[in-house]
């Protein structure tokens, strides 16, 4: 609506969960230094990277192809990405677009819950107050989430659950690469409107988009989302690679 709310609702806000873990680690006596160290760290192995940028990818182009199978406004007839723009898009939305917001969710409330309740119990537990946190956003009129379907706004709080399974189990691969876990929350964030082609003469409706046909889509979005959590613990185990993680503020 303006730059000053963008700055406050689209910035700060989600450097909020961030601003919360230094100030515990601050005045817990840990070490700032060495626990910020993991929001640099970058150099870990190739693979990581691809599951990063590739699941919430993976998660967009399935939740396209289901929407237009549902009879959603998806036309992969116009399907044309601008990849340069994706990078940059994915780039914006890792520092200042709600990636930084993991400096706080996988950053420290991962590696803390998981020590006393395991990985998976953790990243269930951080996902629901993930979601929660993200609440407001439900009952302010000028956010869209306002304006969604229930059955959409429901979707929502279940794919953001099981997106925190599948962002443990990359910070925790990625050896606690907190840089990690932020580039593939970015990820999600723009991937989600660059690979998902929709029919505009159908979603947007007198200027003003129409949330209602969003809603196959949605669902999907979440389906598709809890599917590959599941399978990353079935595969893995519900350790989600913890016990590798090489990272002192993780086991």
């Amino acid at each position: 609506m303006s730059w000053t709310r963008w700055i406050l609702s689209g910035f700060l806000s989600a450097s909020g969960p961030a601003i919360a873990a230094v100030v515990v680690v601050y005045v817990s006596g840990d070490d700032l230094r060495a626990w910020a160290r993991g929001i640099v760290a970058w150099r870990v192995h190739p693979k990581w990277y691809a599951a990063a940028i590739g699941i919430p990818a993976t998660i967009a182009l399935g939740s396209g192809i289901a929407g237009h199978l549902a009879g959603g406004p998806v036309d992969f007839g116009t399907f044309s990405p601008a990849l340069l723009t994706l990078a940059f898009g994915i780039v914006l939305a890792t520092f200042i677009g709600g990636g930084q917001e993991e400096i706080g969710w996988r950053g420290f409330a991962q590696p803390e819950l998981q020590r006393r309740y395991g990985a998976t119990l953790a990243a269930l537990g951080v996902g629901i107050i993930w979601g929660v946190w993200h609440l407001p956003l439900f009952f302010d009129p000028l956010a869209p989430h306002s304006q969604w379907p229930l059955v959409s706004q429901a979707a929502y709080f279940f794919g953001i659950t099981g997106f925190s399974v599948l962002l443990a189990w990359v910070y925790n691969g990625s050896g606690g690469s907190i840089l990690l876990a932020m580039i593939m929350h970015g990820s999600k964030n723009a991937t989600g409107g660059a690979l998902v082609p929709l029919d505009t003469d159908v979603v947007i409706v007198d200027g003003a988009p129409d949330y209602g046909a969003l809603v196959s889509v949605n669902v999907s979005t979440a389906a598709i989302t809890v599917a590959l959590a599941l399978l990353v613990v079935a595969v893995v185990g519900t350790d989600l690679l913890a016990r590798r993680n090489n990272s002192s503020t993780a086991v």
